[in-house]
């Protein structure tokens, strides 16, 4: 089943504004289900928006192309 559009933005969006934040943290601070938001960063880790990071436990990021730039926003295909 595909995520929903709309939480893959909430994700972008939050990502935009931290350097790395865990699923759970991340459920939580856009107020949905963690199960959606992981579903939502595995679809964006598989269009290569995110990325997984390793330091002593697993983050996510935004790509550096994407956190970088000011102008980008997430736009679901």
């Amino acid at each position: 089943m595909a995520a929903d559009p709309a939480i893959k933005v909430k994700v972008c969006d939050y990502l935009k504004s931290v350097k790395q934040a865990k699923n759970r943290q991340i459920a939580e601070k856009i107020g949905e289900d963690k199960k959606a938001v992981d579903g939502a960063i595995a679809e964006l880790a598989n269009e290569g928006i995110v990325e997984y990071i390793y330091v002593t436990t697993s983050f996510v990021v935004l790509k550096d192309e994407y956190h970088n730039n000011p102008d980008w926003h997430y736009t679901p295909a």
